[in-house]
């Protein structure tokens, strides 16, 4: 007999109450995008996550719900691509390519956000969006200083002052940047090349893209107006798929072929993670034998038996205390 109740309230019971939790099982390989959607995802077993919700905690469910959705994505991405790169040897590339697309468009909704551009896997962190300032970059020479106003429009203004030193350097410049601007969620840093690299939530890279202004002293800037700026974000894979989808050409096997083995690394990646949390889901096992099983469902009828008396003697002790005058209760308490 298999006990799934759990209560701190009921504190008779002489042995503890546990859930027996069931033994996770691997994701097996899918092999077509519709034997995905049928066959779902046995890490862990779904009807156990769903009878039993307190064998795990809300950490790991987060967890196995993100690899779930990340494995899931990226393998039905890797068998479209590779009836992609099939149907192109054979000269049509119309309908995998429509297929490709949408998965690109979705990817974002499709993988709960735990697949960035680049298809890496990104589950402990948000997905980013790397791109370049055009008009910035000025401000990593040496200036005479000027204070620079930010804002980013939308569905709600945001504004951010920044004030460049005077000669400052490069690196200097950067961290009064870093400053203003991460109050809107933008991080810039140095590139190999000197260059200043920015990075922000994906989430927010349609308002950045689009609504990202600045207003300075008439010096970089004008003063009497903000200036829009124009972000350009880094060429990403997902860039490449979608042009060579529309347009198969020369090279477009190799890009492909790139891509296929990314989404392999990064699979591989989330299977090692699967191993280690069906590991750790293994070790929270604990199997009832029959007099632990019996001793378990006695304390619970105890405990339940004995709730309706514990409940009366608490009724009694309320109503007891709310007549009881006020000028007894101060004296009672000092």
């Amino acid at each position: 007999m298999q006990v799934g109740l759990k209560t701190n309230s009921l504190t008779t019971t002489p042995s503890p109450v546990r859930t027996t939790p069931g033994a996770a099982t691997a994701v097996a390989r899918a092999e077509s995008p519709e034997q995905v959607r049928r066959s779902a995802a046995v890490f862990p077993e779904s009807a156990l996550l769903s009878r039993r919700p307190l064998r795990y905690n809300v950490q790991l469910n987060q967890q196995l719900t993100a690899v779930q959705k990340a494995e899931n994505y990226l393998s039905e991405t890797e068998n479209q691509l590779l009836v992609l790169r099939h149907q192109a040897m054979r000269g049509s590339t119309e309908r995998p390519a429509a297929a490709v697309n949408a998965l690109l468009q979705q990817r974002n909704t499709l993988s709960g956000g735990t697949v960035d551009r680049n298809f890496n896997v990104t589950l402990q962190q948000k997905s980013k969006v790397s791109f370049t300032l055009p008009g910035i970059e000025n401000l990593l020479e040496q200036t005479p200083g000027e204070t620079l106003v930010f804002a980013l429009g939308g569905s709600k203004r945001e504004l951010a002052a920044v004030a460049i030193p005077a000669q400052a350097t490069p690196r200097q410049a950067l961290m009064h940047l870093n400053v203003g601007l991460g109050r809107l969620g933008i991080h810039a840093s140095l590139g190999d090349d000197g260059s200043a690299v920015f990075q922000v939530d994906e989430s927010r890279w349609a308002q950045v893209s689009q609504h990202l202004s600045v207003r300075g002293e008439g010096q970089q800037f004008p003063a009497d107006a903000f200036t829009l700026l124009a972000p350009k974000a880094e060429a990403s894979r997902e860039d490449d798929i979608s042009q060579l989808s529309s347009q198969w050409e020369r090279g477009a096997s190799g890009k492909l072929q790139q891509t296929l083995e990314q989404i392999t690394r990064e699979r591989s990646k989330l299977h090692q993670h699967q191993e280690r949390v069906s590991a750790r889901i293994q070790d929270m096992s604990t199997a009832y034998n029959p007099r632990e099983a019996l001793e378990t469902s006695r304390a619970l009828g105890d405990a339940l038996a004995n709730s309706g008396r514990q409940y009366g003697l608490l009724s009694q002790a309320l109503a007891a205390q709310g007549n009881i005058s006020l000028t007894t209760v101060k004296n009672l308490l000092g």
